[in-house]
């Protein structure tokens, strides 16, 4: 079976190095994650840890091992982009000028994007000052979800 995404145990035992030093490097973004219902577990997509294996010369596993060939991989484009990396990379002007995207309730939580949390916590809990339909990074998003035939 072919996994859709690894969790903290997972990526301690492909790098040797224990779950907390995992969720460290997760809760500092050194690697690329998102948490998952109430629980708050984490989870990385199979193509974000494979970038950060490269990114810090960590060895791949042999794809009969964990069920996926992580270096194939790397050489995929798509690379989700979270709201706070589109706002924190100026690849938009902030929803909430003056405002810090470290002070959110979506990227204190790792979220995957914004407008999934809104759907469970409402719009008033999010550090934004736009509906979906008028930020940028909803429409960036829609266009990398449903790109135009």
């Amino acid at each position: 079976m072919k996994k859709k995404a690894f969790t903290t145990s997972d990526i301690a035992r492909i790098g040797h190095h224990t779950r907390e030093t995992v969720k460290r490097w997760l809760e500092r973004g050194e690697i690329k994650g998102y948490r998952v219902g109430t629980s708050g577990h984490w989870r990385v997509l199979p193509k974000d840890l494979a970038f950060f294996l490269k990114q810090h010369n960590i060895p791949f596993p042999e794809p009969e091992e964990i069920g996926i060939d992580l270096k194939a991989l790397l050489d995929i484009e798509d690379h989700t982009t979270f709201c706070w990396e589109f706002f924190k990379n100026k690849m938009n002007e902030h929803p909430r000028p003056g405002a810090r995207c470290d002070d959110c309730l979506v990227c204190k939580v790792k979220s995957v994007n914004c407008y999934a949390l809104r759907e469970e916590v409402g719009h008033k809990q999010i550090y934004c000052a736009y509906s979906c339909e008028d930020c940028a990074y909803f429409r960036f998003q829609q266009r990398e979800i449903f790109p135009e035939t």
